[in-house]
């Protein structure tokens, strides 16, 4: 092991033993996707399950501690619900450490070995699943951790890490933030500043807009457990540089909404009474004090919709200023974050073609790639001028989400946001 390198890190995947998965979900395939698409490193997903832990021995070649097929090193790790239907992500050092970790859990599990049972159900709360990954020498921390569904967070649910994990929160030292979050919105929750965040694709397909759709940079000296440990904790040099991932506002749950008519709260300063249009309801506060009882009263279930008087609900955004103290504050140690979707999709926005499976669309990204190389490389490193000469509409998609100037219609009320085209922003 030698000098520090930046690897480009997916950790939450699933194989096709979870449900809803593509067949095509195998080592090899995956192996053909993560080098397209620029992943040094990806998590295994479904560690635990008997059919696909046999499929990583055979596939996977140990040297070093490295588990690696062709250039792809893999990092063990496995999507776990407790009895709360909270999911979390586990990362396990080896295969030993993966076969302790079933036979505790078996007692406790009624789809641990099951064709299945990628993400198994096991009924013990949070703390008592913590404390078994820490036997075995793993890490654990919060899966997708403000979905409204299955995640620590949602509403309903809990309102800490604490009252989740109990005295085991100390060995908590990575959170998921989820396609629905990213660090301005979690960095909103005080004690979760400390935590790491991880960014990955719970990709259910191997495609190139799914796999690694989201992703860690790690500074590191290898490709291991030990090493991606190093650098969750970020010690010894090691850590996280930069997160990339979506913007929340694309989201279907980014903000608050009413429960009946789905439409999505503004919030605004000044004495107006509330208003509505047709999609929008719009509710002022005079402080922030305010607007944190107004979001704690939507919480409570005791606001109701001027267009309709129904209960308001709330999004990802206002859930996690009212978990937090109403403002967004990221430490020193917080790399930057690059909200960028995959390639397809910013090709499809500079084309100006809306499906992304499009013979137009795959053909520029196959081309961009024999000329650039992997999508990684490409959405954060190669020269504006480049992207310019191969094309310049989607040069100019690219250069707008890297200087954070892309405009967005905010999501909410199980309606999907989108993107302004920059050359559409007024």
């Amino acid at each position: 092991m030698g000098h520090m390198e930046e690897y480009d890190v997916d950790l939450h995947i699933h194989s096709l033993h979870s449900i809803g998965v593509s067949k095509h979900m195998t080592i090899p395939a995956l192996t053909q996707g993560a080098i397209e698409k620029g992943l040094a490193v990806l998590g295994t997903g479904d560690a635990t399950q008997p059919d696909w832990l046999d499929h990583l021995r055979t596939h996977l070649n140990e040297k070093r501690g490295i588990l690696t097929t062709g250039s792809v090193a893999f990092i063990l790790t496995v999507e776990i619900e407790d009895e709360e239907a909270v999911h979390h992500v586990v990362i396990l050092p080896d295969f030993e450490s993966v076969e302790n970790l079933r036979s505790v859990l078996r007692p406790h599990s009624p789809n641990l070995d099951a064709e299945w049972g990628g993400r198994p159900r096991v009924n013990v709360s949070g703390e008592e699943l913590a404390g078994m990954v820490r036997d075995v020498g793993g890490l654990i921390g919060p899966a997708h951790a403000f979905t409204p569904f299955r995640s620590i967070f949602r509403e309903g649910k809990h309102d800490s890490l604490k009252d989740c994990y109990g005295d085991e929160t100390p060995n908590i030292h990575f959170l998921e933030l989820g396609l629905s979050a990213d660090t301005e919105i979690a960095d909103c929750i005080p004690e979760l500043r400390r935590l790491t965040y991880i960014t990955s694709s719970d990709a259910h397909s191997p495609t190139p807009d799914k796999i690694g759709r989201e992703f860690v940079r790690f500074l590191m000296k290898a490709p291991t457990f030990e090493e991606l440990k190093l650098a969750i904790l970020r010690k010894k040099g090691r850590k996280p540089t930069l997160n990339v991932g979506f913007n929340p506002r694309l989201g279907k749950y980014y903000l608050s909404f009413c429960s009946s008519c789905r439409r999505t709260l503004v919030l605004g300063t000044g004495f107006d009474y509330p208003e509505f249009d047709d999609i929008n309801i719009y509710i002022h506060c005079r402080t922030s004090d305010e607007k944190m009882l107004l979001l704690q009263d939507i919480h409570k279930r005791n606001v109701r919709c001027p267009a309709d008087g129904k209960r308001l609900r709330l999004g990802v955004r206002d859930r996690a200023l009212m978990l937090g103290d109403g403002q967004s504050c990221s430490p020193l140690h917080r790399p930057p974050y690059l909200h960028i979707p995959p390639l397809l999709e910013v090709i499809s926005v500079g084309l100006g073609v809306r499906s992304t499976k499009s013979k137009t669309v795959m053909s520029a990204y196959k081309s961009m790639r024999e000329s650039f190389g992997p999508e990684t490389v490409i959405l954060t490193e190669t020269p504006i001028e480049s992207l310019r000469a191969f094309n310049s509409r989607i040069a100019h998609v690219i250069e707008s989400y890297r200087d954070g100037s892309v405009g967005y219609v905010a999501g909410g009320g199980g309606r999907y946001g989108s993107i302004i085209a920059p050359w559409e922003v007024s």
